[in-house]
């Protein structure tokens, strides 16, 4: 038959019916991934740390600072302290400024986090957790008014795990109102621990272990949805019940690797969540392979929303290869209205040279601000 030949009508209709056909082959051939990842965005949102911590006590080449935690001076906001770890040797508290009021020798110290009114005697504490490499071992501290560590008199929770300590991070549930610290080590156990007063000392037990295929490390908990997200370094983010009751299967949360993410390279490393009423806020993860943040929404299906870096500024350089962060929704004052994130920077530089590891300290609005549309805060 000839396409080309008959009246105007059926011309029209052989075109279209040509054209149709082209666009579907031209598709089929450039289209060459079957599975579509989500597309990069390029260049992803950036921002400008605000400050930064005092390096720890260690040589540039060392990889040695890790993971912080923040906690609150309910009394006084702008007397809030970042407690960064030392996996060489410590502990170091910081200001809101970055500058380093106390250091404390305790050990080759991983992952930190920390709970608000744990129950001990008579009174009740603010209570912190941190994994020890030095004595296989979750260690517990006070936190004091002035932002100070005291040990609290407890039962030393000497892990069972095979390998090294590592990850951790704690949980308070609404269920039972019970206080729980997870930690696991390189071979994707976790141990899930029960925290409680024990004639007038702090006591644990081993209510649960989960099992991950590979290695592990960042981990946070939801008090408020009863979630436990684990970073599995080479896939991506698990989803688990938190309750010491609940199932030991774990879902995967879809987007969280390199596999179905083009702005996600491994390692999947530290885990954060901005919280806001409700459960709404963010899940926030770091993305080692290159050097920036994967954010998710915090309510189910905890969809993916982008990606962010922090970079160079006039007075801070930028992060790259997080290990651990901590981020908080409040009112620190003027410099941090809308709450902040602390993010371990892995290569840190003191006017364009290698300096030891430390802490960059970041206002959460100026990274919502940066998507469209912005992030809440």
């Amino acid at each position: 038959m000839n396409y080309l030949s008959g009246s105007g009508q059926s011309r029209g209709y052989y075109f279209t019916i040509l054209i149709i056909v082209a666009n579907a082959i031209l598709t089929t051939s450039c289209n060459t991934n079957k599975n579509p990842k989500a597309g990069t965005i390029n260049p992803l949102p950036s921002a400008i740390a605000t400050a930064e911590t005092k390096p720890v006590p260690r040589d540039s080449t060392e990889d040695a600072a890790d993971d912080p935690a923040i906690w609150v001076n309910f009394a006084d906001p702008c007397a809030s302290r970042i407690i960064g770890t030392d996996k060489k040797g410590g502990l170091a508290v910081y200001d809101l400024d970055g500058k380093e009021l106390f250091y404390y020798n305790t050990g080759l110290m991983n992952n930190v986090d920390l709970r608000y009114r744990f129950p001990l005697n008579s009174d009740t504490i603010d209570i912190m957790a941190v994994s020890n490499r030095t004595d296989q071992s979750v260690d517990l501290y006070k936190v004091n008014q002035d932002g100070s560590l005291q040990i609290v008199h407890f039962k030393q929770l000497k892990s069972l795990l095979k390998e090294e300590v590592y990850g951790l991070c704690m949980y308070r549930s609404k269920v039972t109102g019970k206080f729980f610290v997870f930690v696991n080590d390189k071979n994707g156990v976790v141990e899930q621990w029960e925290l409680f007063n024990n004639e007038h000392m702090v006591d644990g037990r081993i209510v649960r272990n989960l099992k991950l295929a590979s290695q592990v490390e960042g981990m946070v908990a939801d008090d408020d949805t009863g979630i436990l997200y684990v970073g599995e370094e080479d896939k991506g983010i698990w989803i688990f019940n938190a309750e010491a009751s609940g199932p030991v299967n774990g879902e995967f949360l879809p987007m969280s690797g390199e596999k179905d993410n083009n702005n996600i390279k491994f390692d999947v490393e530290g885990l954060a969540i901005y919280k806001m009423a409700g459960d709404s806020g963010y899940l926030i993860a770091s993305s080692q392979g290159n050097n920036s943040y994967a954010v998710f929404n915090r309510q189910a299906p905890h969809t993916y929303i982008g990606s962010f870096k922090i970079v160079a500024g006039e007075s801070t350089d930028g992060t790259e290869e997080t290990d651990g962060l901590d981020v908080m929704n409040f009112d620190f004052g003027e410099k941090y209205p809308k709450g902040l994130i602390v993010i371990q920077d892995g290569h840190n530089k003191d006017n364009g040279t290698a300096a030891p590891q430390n802490f960059k300290i970041i206002r959460w609005d100026s990274i919502a601000l940066k998507f469209n549309p912005s992030l809440e805060f």
